[in-house]
């Protein structure tokens, strides 16, 4: 009879522990369900990028996502646990674009090098392109904020017309001729 306690008290706490899911950081808020919808244009916008970030200065809890095909975002705290806290926050939303044949890796060998050349010399070419307006895309610019209440959240920003605005090229990356 105490074995079969014993077995049925470890399989009650092996449930249990199913059902608390990850383990979230001392101090850290309850986390509310929350979702965020772009619409760009009209339309839903995929693969966008969004962080969320506080009006409250005491609040370090970074919130964030990256939209489906369908343009939402289910928004997670410090990039793993689901939902966000309560409160008021500035949406910053960013996508990137790349047009042409991406180049190789830069070389660190004489093979990746060998491809690299190749790459340069065969006229091939590449550019990257922000498709949101910067404005939106910086935490201090952006107009955007919404409000994380109790409960289950929808919420929609619109980052109104795309851009093409060309990203420079990062340092230690040799540009590609246009």
């Amino acid at each position: 009879m105490k074995k079969v306690l014993a077995l049925s008290f470890c399989a009650l706490l092996a449930l249990a522990s199913l059902g608390c899911g990850q383990k979230t950081p001392d101090g850290m808020p309850d986390l509310q369900p929350t979702t965020l919808t772009v619409i760009q244009g009209g339309s839903p916008l995929a693969d966008a990028t969004v962080n969320l970030k506080s009006l409250d200065p005491s609040t370090a809890w970074t919130c964030g996502g990256v939209t489906d095909a369908k343009g939402v975002a289910t928004l997670v705290t410090h990039g793993q646990y689901k939902g966000a806290p309560v409160g008021k926050y500035k949406v910053s939303v960013s996508k990137t674009v790349g047009e042409g044949t991406p180049p190789p890796p830069s070389p660190i060998d004489e093979e990746s090098a060998r491809k690299y050349k190749e790459y340069q010399d065969s006229g091939a070419t590449y550019e990257e392109f922000d498709v949101v307006d910067t404005k939106f895309s910086i935490i201090e610019t952006t107009p955007l904020e919404v409000e994380v209440v109790k409960g289950k959240n929808d919420l929609a920003v619109d980052v109104g017309e795309a851009v093409r605005i060309p990203v420079r090229q990062s340092s230690g990356v040799a540009p590609v001729a246009m």
